[in-house]
Protein backbone atom coordinates (compact mmCIF):
# COMPACT_ATOMS: atom_id res chain seq x y z
CA UNK A 1 0.00 0.00 0.00
CA UNK A 2 1.24 3.46 -0.89
CA UNK A 3 2.46 5.46 2.13
CA UNK A 4 0.19 8.45 1.35
CA UNK A 5 -2.83 6.18 1.10
CA UNK A 6 -2.08 4.48 4.41
CA UNK A 7 -1.47 7.80 6.18
CA UNK A 8 -4.69 9.22 4.78
CA UNK A 9 -6.67 6.15 5.81
CA UNK A 10 -5.24 6.27 9.33
CA UNK A 11 -6.01 9.99 9.62
CA UNK A 12 -9.58 9.46 8.39
CA UNK A 13 -10.04 6.60 10.87
CA UNK A 14 -8.77 8.75 13.75
CA UNK A 15 -11.02 11.66 12.77
CA UNK A 16 -14.09 9.45 12.41
CA UNK A 17 -13.47 7.63 15.68
CA UNK A 18 -12.76 10.93 17.49
CA UNK A 19 -16.05 12.32 16.20
CA UNK A 20 -17.81 9.15 17.37
CA UNK A 21 -16.34 9.53 20.84
CA UNK A 22 -17.38 13.19 21.00
CA UNK A 23 -21.01 12.37 20.24
CA UNK A 24 -21.09 9.11 22.22
CA UNK A 25 -23.40 9.17 25.21
CA UNK A 26 -21.54 6.49 27.17
CA UNK A 27 -18.03 5.15 27.23
CA UNK A 28 -18.94 1.51 27.68
CA UNK A 29 -17.15 -1.27 25.85
CA UNK A 30 -19.95 -1.78 23.27
CA UNK A 31 -20.14 1.94 22.50
CA UNK A 32 -16.38 2.14 21.91
CA UNK A 33 -16.33 -1.13 19.96
CA UNK A 34 -19.21 0.04 17.74
CA UNK A 35 -17.38 3.31 17.05
CA UNK A 36 -14.18 1.50 16.15
CA UNK A 37 -16.02 -0.92 13.89
CA UNK A 38 -18.10 1.78 12.18
CA UNK A 39 -15.03 3.98 11.60
CA UNK A 40 -13.07 1.05 10.17
CA UNK A 41 -15.93 0.04 7.87
CA UNK A 42 -16.32 3.60 6.56
CA UNK A 43 -12.60 3.85 5.81
CA UNK A 44 -12.54 0.46 4.08
CA UNK A 45 -15.71 1.16 2.08
CA UNK A 46 -14.43 4.53 0.84
CA UNK A 47 -10.77 3.60 0.49
CA UNK A 48 -10.55 3.43 -3.31
CA UNK A 49 -12.74 6.47 -3.82
CA UNK A 50 -11.08 8.79 -1.31
CA UNK A 51 -7.53 7.50 -1.48
CA UNK A 52 -7.07 7.12 -5.20
CA UNK A 53 -3.38 7.58 -6.10
CA UNK A 54 -4.06 11.02 -7.63
CA UNK A 55 -6.17 12.13 -4.68
CA UNK A 56 -4.07 10.98 -1.73
CA UNK A 57 -3.01 13.77 0.59
CA UNK A 58 0.37 14.16 2.20
CA UNK A 59 0.49 14.54 5.94
CA UNK A 60 2.78 17.47 6.48
CA UNK A 61 2.75 20.39 8.90
CA UNK A 62 2.12 22.69 5.94
CA UNK A 63 -1.06 20.80 4.97
CA UNK A 64 -2.32 20.71 8.57
CA UNK A 65 -1.78 24.46 8.83
CA UNK A 66 -3.59 25.03 5.51
CA UNK A 67 -6.52 22.90 6.71
CA UNK A 68 -6.60 24.79 10.03
CA UNK A 69 -6.76 28.13 8.21
CA UNK A 70 -9.42 26.80 5.83
CA UNK A 71 -11.55 25.57 8.73
CA UNK A 72 -11.63 28.98 10.40
CA UNK A 73 -12.23 30.85 7.15
CA UNK A 74 -15.16 28.54 6.40
CA UNK A 75 -16.51 29.00 9.92
CA UNK A 76 -16.26 32.79 9.56
CA UNK A 77 -17.98 32.70 6.14
CA UNK A 78 -20.82 30.58 7.54
CA UNK A 79 -21.39 32.98 10.45
CA UNK A 80 -21.25 36.09 8.23
CA UNK A 81 -23.58 34.51 5.66
CA UNK A 82 -26.03 33.53 8.42
CA UNK A 83 -26.31 37.16 9.52
CA UNK A 84 -26.61 38.30 5.91
CA UNK A 85 -29.44 35.83 5.15
CA UNK A 86 -31.17 36.71 8.43
CA UNK A 87 -31.03 40.39 7.47
CA UNK A 88 -32.57 39.59 4.08
CA UNK A 89 -35.31 37.40 5.54
CA UNK A 90 -36.20 39.82 8.34
CA UNK A 91 -36.30 42.80 5.98
CA UNK A 92 -39.86 43.90 5.13
CA UNK A 93 -38.95 44.23 1.43
CA UNK A 94 -36.90 41.02 1.34
CA UNK A 95 -34.53 42.39 -1.30
CA UNK A 96 -33.29 39.29 -3.04
CA UNK A 97 -32.06 38.73 -6.54
CA UNK A 98 -31.94 34.94 -6.79
CA UNK A 99 -30.19 33.33 -9.70
CA UNK A 100 -27.53 31.07 -11.06
CA UNK A 101 -23.95 32.04 -11.76
CA UNK A 102 -20.93 30.17 -13.07
CA UNK A 103 -17.67 30.65 -11.24
CA UNK A 104 -14.23 29.40 -12.19
CA UNK A 105 -13.18 26.01 -10.81
CA UNK A 106 -9.72 26.68 -9.34
CA UNK A 107 -8.93 23.19 -8.02
CA UNK A 108 -7.33 20.19 -9.73
CA UNK A 109 -8.11 17.26 -7.39
CA UNK A 110 -11.64 15.86 -7.44
CA UNK A 111 -11.70 15.44 -3.67
CA UNK A 112 -10.81 19.11 -3.11
CA UNK A 113 -13.41 20.13 -5.71
CA UNK A 114 -16.06 18.19 -3.84
CA UNK A 115 -15.03 19.80 -0.55
CA UNK A 116 -15.14 23.27 -2.12
CA UNK A 117 -18.60 22.61 -3.60
CA UNK A 118 -19.83 21.40 -0.23
CA UNK A 119 -18.30 24.42 1.51
CA UNK A 120 -20.24 26.70 -0.87
CA UNK A 121 -23.43 24.78 -0.06
CA UNK A 122 -22.73 24.98 3.69
CA UNK A 123 -22.60 28.75 3.43
CA UNK A 124 -26.18 30.03 3.83
CA UNK A 125 -27.63 31.71 0.78
CA UNK A 126 -25.62 29.67 -1.75
CA UNK A 127 -25.98 26.20 -3.20
CA UNK A 128 -23.63 24.32 -5.52
CA UNK A 129 -25.83 22.96 -8.29
CA UNK A 130 -23.28 21.46 -10.67
CA UNK A 131 -19.56 21.42 -11.28
CA UNK A 132 -17.03 20.20 -13.81
CA UNK A 133 -13.30 20.65 -14.43
CA UNK A 134 -13.61 24.31 -15.44
CA UNK A 135 -16.56 25.78 -13.56
CA UNK A 136 -19.03 25.54 -10.70
CA UNK A 137 -22.67 26.51 -11.11
CA UNK A 138 -23.97 28.12 -7.94
CA UNK A 139 -27.48 29.26 -7.03
CA UNK A 140 -27.77 32.10 -4.60
CA UNK A 141 -30.21 34.47 -3.00
CA UNK A 142 -28.19 37.34 -4.43
CA UNK A 143 -26.17 37.20 -7.64
CA UNK A 144 -23.62 39.62 -6.18
CA UNK A 145 -22.94 37.25 -3.32
CA UNK A 146 -22.13 34.47 -5.81
CA UNK A 147 -19.79 36.76 -7.75
CA UNK A 148 -17.98 37.48 -4.48
CA UNK A 149 -17.02 33.79 -4.25
CA UNK A 150 -14.56 34.24 -7.13
CA UNK A 151 -11.27 35.22 -5.50
CA UNK A 152 -12.76 35.05 -1.99
CA UNK A 153 -10.79 34.10 1.09
CA UNK A 154 -12.58 30.75 1.05
CA UNK A 155 -11.53 30.00 -2.53
CA UNK A 156 -7.97 31.10 -1.78
CA UNK A 157 -7.89 28.86 1.31
CA UNK A 158 -8.88 25.85 -0.81
CA UNK A 159 -6.23 26.70 -3.39
CA UNK A 160 -3.66 27.02 -0.59
CA UNK A 161 -4.75 23.65 0.84
CA UNK A 162 -4.30 21.98 -2.55
CA UNK A 163 -0.90 23.61 -3.02
CA UNK A 164 0.17 22.51 0.46
CA UNK A 165 -0.65 18.92 -0.48
CA UNK A 166 1.12 19.05 -3.82
CA UNK A 167 4.29 16.97 -4.10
Amino acid sequence: MHNKKRNGAVLLFILLFSFWMIIASDFHFMEIFTGLLASLMIVLYNFDMVFHKDEATSLRPKSFWAFFILFFILLKEIVVANFHVAKIVLSPKMNIEPGFKKIRQPLKKDFNRALFGNAITLTPGTLTVDMNDEEIIVHGLEIGHIEDLEGSALQKAFIHLEEANHD
